[in-house]
Formats: structure tokens, C-alpha cells, sequence
């Protein structure tokens, strides 16, 4: 399993792949936008098991959010 831990800001969001020993396995900024997430999506997919982590920062976070629920 791994896990995406997020961190927003107004005009990015970087995401750090962890494994289950917190072993970094890789990073990517992306822009805060849709195609942005698509993008991070896109990266997240070389994983099959995985999790999110994000900030509460809905403010920042929420379009976040629902794009990867919905691109899963």
C-alpha cells in the first residue's frame, strides 16, 4: 500500500508517495488545477494499492478532492 500525503497551496499541491515503512517513493507538484490532478492521478496510477492523505484545507484542497475521487 501506498500512500499520497498531500500539501495545498493556492496555485500547487505536492504529493509525496510514501511506502508502508515511510520510505519516500517518489514526488510531484502538480498545478491546483483539474488538469493538475488529472496529472497526479496519471502518476499515482504506477502504484495499484493506494491511499490518500491531504490537509484539511478545504479552502485549498477541495477541488483536490473531488477530482480524484471522481478520476480515481
Amino acid at each position: 500500500m501506498v500512500t499520497f500525503g498531500g500539501d495545498s497551496h493556492k496555485r500547487t499541491h505536492t504529493l509525496v508517495a510514501v511506502d508502508g515503512n515511510g520510505r519516500q517513493l517518489g514526488e510531484r507538484t502538480v498545478a491546483a488545477t483539474s488538469s493538475g490532478h488529472m496529472e497526479a492521478l496519471g502518476w499515482a496510477h504506477q502504484w495499484p494499492e493506494r491511499r490518500w492523505a491531504l490537509e484539511n484545507c478545504r479552502h485549498l484542497s477541495r477541488v483536490l478532492e473531488r477530482d480524484l475521487f471522481e478520476g480515481r
